[in-house]
């Protein structure tokens, strides 16, 4: 038996995240990984060159998907988020770092807009701390994130998505490195949404490897011991 009550029930989510700089090489993954990825990230860096005009490109493209704006915002939290679901975003990105006002900020724009706000764990020292802090302000996506920076030196995510499972009921996002081998285990481990960058986008041909990882993900549940 799992440890943690189910937050969310049905298959985990496969987010591929767009981390491009030009929205037409955003724009050329998406539409050959489209019909096998359940939520669209327009990655920060797409985001700092071109701006919140390239979510309502690819949402016009292909609207029946979700979107989430990874602004990671760190101040201004209600200014910002409004932006983003302005533009058409279902979910947006606050670091779990910043202050509570922002948060709360950041989710009173959810709020108005009938959006969600994901905190990104990326930094946090006292991660089950801050965690149950998010959620007990009504954050409902928490997100276990090894930064870019440091992957590659024997930290990945999985241990801190161990650590959160049996203490929060939101659900989890993990990001960082994903791909075959480490989407399967952490959708055992109970993670709700799996965050994949180069994992697809970086692969020789995208779309075959967001099929392989969604049909990965069909025999598992958020709620999978």
């Amino acid at each position: 038996m799992p440890l943690f009550r189910c937050p969310m029930p049905g298959k985990p989510l496969l987010q591929v995240a767009l981390d491009f700089t030009s929205t037409t090489d955003a724009l050329s993954v998406l539409e050959r990984v489209y019909p096998y990825v359940n939520v669209v990230e327009v990655g920060t860096p797409l985001v700092i060159e071109e701006g919140l005009a390239a979510l309502r490109t690819l949402k016009e493209k292909f609207p029946d998907r979700t979107y989430v704006a990874d602004l990671k915002i760190m101040d201004a939290g209600y200014l910002e988020a409004s932006s983003a679901f302005r533009s058409g975003a279902d979910w947006v990105t606050v670091l779990a770092v910043a202050d509570d006002r922002t948060v709360r900020g950041a989710l009173d724009a959810a709020q108005e807009h009938e959006g969600q706000v994901v905190a990104d764990l990326i930094q946090v020292s006292d991660l089950p701390g801050r965690a149950q802090a998010l959620e007990a302000m009504g954050v409902p996506i928490l997100c276990v994130h090894t930064a870019c920076d440091r992957q590659g030196r024997g930290i990945e995510p999985l241990a801190e998505l161990r650590r959160l499972r049996p203490i929060v009921r939101a659900r989890i996002a993990v990001a960082g490195g994903l791909g075959e081998s480490t989407v399967p285990p952490a959708a055992q481990a109970g993670a709700d949404i799996l965050v994949v960058g180069s994992g697809i986008a970086g692969r020789p041909d995208p779309r075959e490897a967001a099929r392989r990882l969604l049909d990965l993900l069909k025999g598992f549940s958020p709620c999978s011991p």
